[in-house]
């Protein structure tokens, strides 16, 4: 399992560390109650100094996945064989999602997780490495073995017919953060749409005309309702929706800095940009740096989601929060009324996002100079 810290980013190395840490955790690599290696042997393993290491972990201790004790060294407490253990006897469902690469995915787990504890339900998670052929047979498996049910975050919203096979044949499923295009399911996600559209009007208001909008190349719905949200924001503006604007960037597992570097390079310039996520908000954020333009000065900045690492940045990170945790115990309670039958016709919702304000996006320079004019 790689350990590359990229140190170069602005993201804290004992910030990197943690999410590495807690992703191996997720994925099994040390079970409930599973000693890690001691300090000094993850600081040689990720060539860091002790007390980055220790900032790490404490992290890690705050979010409730480890447990430190003097002289014993740190203990998993929550992870994979946790999650298929707890709350037995009672139903088991099933978490599966397509990767876990940032706190989104965790976020949700751990609603999925609280919510299923009060059930006495167990959970198994599965992660199926973005593929989606991989996900419909993990699905299948689940469904032979006798899972009561799964809460699912779909690869895409493309590879539906499998899918609807599982949906058509009466096995429990909600889906997370997008729905499958053409396929009737139950289903919770956040407002994109509306989050996009404050997002856009935020930038607008602030007084930008050029505003570019980076998203990943994946056919996802909640990415296409993000796109969306932003030409309604053009659009209610008076402002026209350029083509030239919009830049796509490869979506898995690493974005390509070339294609966001050439996109910034180009004249005229975008003097904002929304990214469809913070991931890509933190290329844009690295690639700006590179060649020269400062956030916000010359580019302000606006992404999507919230993830941990958004506030830790040098210029911390303007974003769309959305209720991930919340979204998590929703799914279980959708899963628990189609599991027990209690529901006619399919269950749809929709949660609120919030503008988070940083100083990315530059608000704070308006007020600066507002302060500044004589009157």
């Amino acid at each position: 399992m790689t350990t590359d810290l990229d140190r170069n980013s602005d993201v804290p190395l004992y910030f990197q560390v943690s999410e590495i840490l807690r992703k191996w955790i997720l994925e099994g690599k040390w079970p409930l109650e599973t000693t890690l290696p001691s300090e000094l042997d993850l600081c040689d393993q990720f060539n860091v100094a002790r007390g980055t290491m220790r900032h790490a972990l404490s992290r890690l201790e705050q979010d409730g996945y480890v447990q430190r004790e003097r002289g014993r060294g740190t203990r998993v407490i929550w992870g994979g064989e946790r999650l298929q253990d707890a709350g037995r006897p009672g139903q088991q469902i099933a978490f599966v999602v397509p990767y876990v690469r940032d706190s989104f995915v965790s976020t949700i787990l751990l609603g999925v997780e609280r919510a299923a504890a009060e059930r006495g339900w167990s959970i198994t998670f599965k992660h199926v490495n973005n593929s989606a052929e991989q996900q419909v047979q993990v699905l299948n498996a689940l469904a032979a073995q006798g899972t009561a049910g799964s809460i699912v975050y779909p690869v895409d919203s493309v590879h539906a017919e499998p899918m609807s096979l599982l949906v058509r044949s009466g096995y429990p499923m909600v889906l997370v953060d997008r729905y499958l295009r053409g396929v009737i399911t139950d289903y919770v996600m956040s407002d994109h749409f509306g989050g996009a559209i404050r997002a856009t009007q935020h930038l607008i208001q602030l007084g930008h005309t050029r505003i570019g909008f980076i998203s990943w190349d994946d056919p996802a719905i909640s990415l296409e309702h993000r796109h969306a949200g932003y030409k309604q924001a053009l659009s209610e503006a008076g402002l026209t929706y350029d083509p030239a604007l919009i830049q796509e960037v490869a979506a898995y597992p690493t974005i390509k800095a070339d294609r966001v570097m050439d996109f910034l390079k180009q004249r005229p310039p975008v003097t904002a940009i929304f990214a469809a996520n913070d991931q890509i908000a933190l290329a844009v954020y690295k690639t700006a740096r590179q060649i020269g333009l400062r956030i916000p000065e010359d580019l302000a900045l606006v992404g999507f989601d919230d993830l941990d690492f958004t506030a830790y940045l040098d210029v911390p990170l303007t974003t769309v929060a959305q209720p991930a945790f919340e979204i998590g115990e929703t799914a279980v309670e959708m899963l628990a009324r189609r599991i027990g039958d209690r529901v006619a016709g399919s269950q749809q919702i929709v949660l609120p996002t919030r503008l988070v304000v940083r100083r990315s996006c530059g608000a704070y320079l308006k007020d600066e100079r507002l302060r500044e004019t004589p009157r």
